[in-house]
């Protein structure tokens, strides 16, 4: 037991540097963990030296990981998106597995050894792209909603095969039948685990919840968890299985929220223990005697996968620059694929040889996998801009009669709402979209629309780039953003160039591409908010108008931790010191209403003007009768345009 705990403690003192180093470089800590492993296991420099308690340290992280994935893995939004999943993730996933296994199987390997192979080698790793693609703001763009798609699908299916692995490692001859009924027996014991924990679990916590503390929640939470990998194993399943059941289970219930907060601090901790752990196994011994063969393998991996990705989202018609990225993002071997070797390992599918090879190419592809995502959109941009531009564009351009035009780039929620906007005011646009579906959108709504990438001269050309008075880029991909902000700049000077950014940080890099106006969009969250504070407190709005003018003055640079310039703070000054103006619009039922203003006798601010029905009245007498739907232009200072506000809104009895 000693031992027990000092090892896991030596990997809490080896995870928590490693987190912050590899959050310090913007690096999934996975890789961090994984070298750290290797480093201290018995295969390094042996801080852990008892091999039988590293792989029950493995077996314990592997339950937690699987635990933790599960509670977030909810089976009703699963099962709601669950077509837009079924496309480029299901190619993928055929794709990939017959091809490797075939090539197994052509090189001597058996059948069952080639098809779990091909199985475990076709997922990637959920933890690394989903956690690049949120760092870098690429949620909502096209190759970021296909790799989501494509993961997503990948983890549904990590379900039947763990329940494959050990039908596979049965020996001797099995006939397709025989596999098929095993299959089912296994799929109704997981199925009957399933729905007899969903008739338990949640009356269970429900009770619990009433009659005990959050204390009394979070053991009944892991005794839930150890029962149902209990009850699994039981039935001819895996520990891991029945903690993933046990996660989906809670994921469902209505204390889930509460559970999450209580368990997922401890994530980070649980994936540790596996990621160190699997590094550990690594025997580096048969990494360096046959290094060139597993770097050859690792190779042959990644150019596969990233290959069949690719060729995958070509099948569900996305654009070739996609594509590539989408294939080059899931280029790498997953975690799962680690968990379900240690399965054929366990059951006897692979021999130590093979799972070593298998756990080298799999560590070596997460290695590389960071780098290839960070380079992903650049490599595909520069392939792509390679090619030359078709003859006779700069004709058809020239022949085009549209000019003066805005050119929008992209057809999300921003660039439909700015299209409808020129619609309706008849001021000429067309739309850039990569999108099929928002293409038939934007065709539907009768908007004159391009199918293009707006990352390529040929694309901006056939848009009337050389004619148009604007470019709005609406897009959520900032690499793709900087590099068609260079590209319009070049094929005209005199364009103003508009472009939306998720990130304040982004503002300087895409001005410096050539942006005329930089719109991030959490500065302008951060804008709606403070006016609103402001206006709940009354704050006159020329004086939120000039607080927002003055802010965008600076470049967004206080938003970033920049402080006011002397310039700034002189302006600043200028504006809290000046005269300032503010109206008030006359309703029916105001008590101003059919007054003149001598009657009002507004005490402070000065009336300048009163405009009726468009038509200004400047400097009225006292004898001017104030009239409803009348406006009336106020002058003076902050103090005195507040309170003259209250007093017209409130009458009298507000100065008492």
């Amino acid at each position: 037991m000693i031992h027990l705990i000092e090892d896991l403690a030596v990997l809490l003192l080896v995870s928590l540097p490693i987190n912050l180093l590899f959050h310090k470089i913007k690096l999934p800590s996975v890789m961090g963990y994984l070298i750290a492993g290797v480093l201290i296991g018995p295969y390094g420099l042996q801080l852990i030296e008892d091999i039988e308690a590293v792989k029950h340290l493995a077996e314990i992280g592997v339950i937690l990981l699987l635990f933790v994935i599960g509670l977030e893995f909810s089976l009703t939004r699963l099962l709601k998106n669950l077509a837009s999943v079924l496309g480029v993730g299901g190619f993928q996933l055929i794709l990939t597995a017959g091809t490797i296994g075939w090539i197994f199987h052509l090189y001597g390997f058996a059948q069952n050894q080639s098809i779990a192979f091909g199985l475990i080698i076709a997922l990637s790793s959920t933890a690394i792209v989903l956690k690049m693609i949120t760092d870098r703001a690429e949620i909502d763009t096209l190759h970021g909603k296909l790799c989501i798609g494509t993961l997503l699908f990948q983890d549904l299916c990590v379900v039947p095969i763990m329940l494959l692995m050990p039908l596979l490692a049965q020996t001797g001859a099995i006939s397709s039948i025989d596999l098929l009924i095993a299959m089912l027996e296994s799929i109704a014991a997981v199925v009957a685990i399933f729905f007899l924990s969903n008739l338990i679990v949640p009356r269970l916590l429900t009770w619990i919840a009433r009659n005990g503390n959050k204390e009394h929640l979070t053991l009944s939470v892991i005794f839930i968890m150890l029962i149902t990998g209990w009850a699994s194993q039981k039935m001819g399943l895996t520990l891991a299985m029945g903690a993933l059941i046990a996660g989906m289970i809670i994921s469902d219930s209505e204390y889930n929220h509460q559970i999450i907060i209580d368990i997922l601090p401890l994530r980070d901790y649980f994936s540790s223990i596996f990621f160190i752990s699997v590094g550990m196994l690594l025997q580096v011994e048969i990494f360096y005697d046959s290094i060139l063969v597993c770097l050859q393998l690792t190779v042959a991996a990644v150019l596969i996968k990233m290959f069949m990705a690719f060729c995958s989202c070509l099948l569900v018609r996305a654009p070739l620059r996609i594509s590539l990225i989408v294939g080059l993002r899931l280029a790498q071997v997953g975690e799962f694929s680690l968990i379900l070797a240690a399965i054929g390992l366990e059951k006897g599918l692979f021999n130590t040889n093979q799972y070593q090879l298998l756990l080298v190419v799999s560590i070596l592809s997460m290695l590389i996998a960071p780098l290839l995502i960070q380079v992903s959109s650049k490599l595909s941009i520069w392939i792509f801009s390679r090619s030359k531009a078709e003859e006779g564009v700069e004709k058809e351009v020239e022949e085009n009669l549209i000019s003066e035009h805005v050119i929008i780039a992209g057809y999300g929620l921003g660039g439909r709402t700015l299209a409808k906007v020129l619609q309706e005011a008849e001021i000429p646009f067309i739309i850039l979209e990569l999108n099929g579906e928002k293409i038939k959108r934007a065709l539907t709504e009768g908007m004159a629309t391009h199918y293009g990438d707006c990352t390529q001269e040929e694309t901006l050309l056939r848009a009337g780039v050389k004619q148009a008075r604007m470019i709005v880029y609406a897009i959520s991909d900032q690499v793709s953003s900087e590099r068609a902000i260079r590209l319009t700049r070049k094929l005209n000077l005199d364009v103003k160039i508009m472009v939306r950014t998720r990130l304040a940080s982004q503002v300087e890099e895409l001005k410096a591409a050539g942006a005329d106006v930089v719109i991030p969009e959490e500065f302008e969250t951060s804008i709606e908010i403070f006016c609103r504070v402001l206006k709940e407190y009354r704050i006159p709005n020329n004086v939120i108008e000039q607080q927002v003018e003055l802010i965008r003055m600076e470049g967004y640079s206080m938003f970033r931790g920049l402080s006011l310039n002397t310039e700034s703070l002189k302006k600043f000054s200028t504006y809290l010191t000046a005269t300032l103006t503010e109206s008030y619009l006359v309703i029916e039922d105001s008590w101003i209403n059919e007054k003149t203003l001598g009657e009002i006798d507004i005490s402070g601010a000065t009336v300048i003007a009163v405009v009726r029905k468009n038509k200004p009245y400047p400097n009225p007498g006292a004898e001017f009768l104030v009239l409803s739907g009348d406006m009336l232009i106020l002058f003076g200072s902050h103090m005195q345009l507040n309170k003259s506000i209250q007093y017209l809104r409130e009458g009298p009895e507000s100065q008492l």
